[in-house]
């Protein structure tokens, strides 16, 4: 079998599609925190002939998360039933250093929220609440994000406090997972009002750009007329409420490797329709990072019928 490692082109992105955006809905599971929910990845082999083989439980983000692991396996693939990722890691026996790579690299990568969606990258820094239970207390990111976002009021010292303290968080992150280094570009996610006063994915995703040296693309992307928050529309509807009211300069994300900051992750479907957008602007790839994601994968469904 052929062996491969760390790709130097980065990551895949494939095309995005309003057909994909509404199948990617329907996965189970559609997020998971390795460390709590996933801890039993890396497997022994079952005799001297086999490999130690890693199992993850979906490719999506995690397939291109792994390619900055920089050890040498057959290639993550899909199981045969398609809900899972696998790869054998032909090093192991030889390289000594091979599977101690591996769990720095899970135990790296289990700190933060793997999402299952459209984009080449898509993670969040933590869950609202503590192990995404909503019967448990808010998370150190949830309660940041509280304190962060403004609603339409006036910034305080704290909510700027706060913000500053996502952007710390979101750096530490970026800084910490090597597949996200070749992004080259940074945008936020456009506000559901184009005169809003203060936009939090804004404000983070320039001192991000700072931070990093990257350009600061959020003028590329904004709102051309104002949408209902998306939070309170259900999901059915939310790809039709979108439509024609996000606009993106094709000039200034055309072949990029292009990091798109949300404050929130719910369903998913506005940060993909945007990264959508973006790559038929001819952005290269959409690297996704939201703050915080929400307990429940469905969000809203019960609004559907209503």
């Amino acid at each position: 079998m052929v062996r491969i490692s760390i790709s130097p082109v980065g990551p895949r992105q494939d095309p995005i599609t309003l057909d994909r955006i509404r199948e990617m809905l329907q996965r189970k599971p559609r997020r998971m925190k390795l460390s709590k929910e996933w801890p039993e990845a890396l497997h022994k082999p079952y005799s001297e002939d086999d490999d130690w083989n890693l199992l993850l439980p979906f490719c999506e983000t995690l397939k291109n998360a792994f390619t900055s692991c920089g050890v040498e396996h057959i290639g993550l693939r899909l199981t045969k039933t398609g809900d899972r990722c696998f790869t054998f890691l032909k090093d192991a026996k030889e390289n000594e250093n091979a599977l101690p790579t591996v769990r720095r690299w899970l135990e790296v990568v289990g700190r933060y929220v793997a999402i299952r969606d459209c984009l080449a990258l898509s993670f969040a820094l933590d869950y609202d609440r503590v192990d995404g239970n909503p019967e448990k207390r808010q998370t150190h990111i949830g309660a940041l994000r509280s304190r962060a976002k403004t609603y339409g009021q006036k910034t305080t010292k704290d909510s700027i406090s706060a913000s500053e303290e996502l952007t710390e968080e979101c750096i530490k992150f970026l800084r910490d997972l090597d597949c996200y280094q070749t992004a080259d570009a940074v945008v936020a996610m456009p506000p559901s009002r184009p005169d809003t006063a203060f936009d939090l994915p804004a404000y983070v995703a320039g001192r991000i750009a700072k931070a990093l040296k990257i350009a600061d693309c959020c003028k590329a992307v904004g709102t051309t007329k104002p949408r209902p928050p998306l939070k309170d529309t259900a999901i059915g509807a939310k790809l039709q409420v979108l439509e024609g009211t996000v606009s993106v300069d094709a000039a200034s994300v055309k072949g990029k490797t292009v990091l798109l900051i949300d404050d929130l992750y719910q369903s998913g479907i506005s940060v993909n329709y945007v990264g959508m957008l973006l790559l038929k602007g001819g952005a290269n790839r959409i690297f996704g990072l939201a703050c915080e994601k929400t307990c429940r994968n469905d969000d809203n469904l019960r609004s559907t019928s209503s």
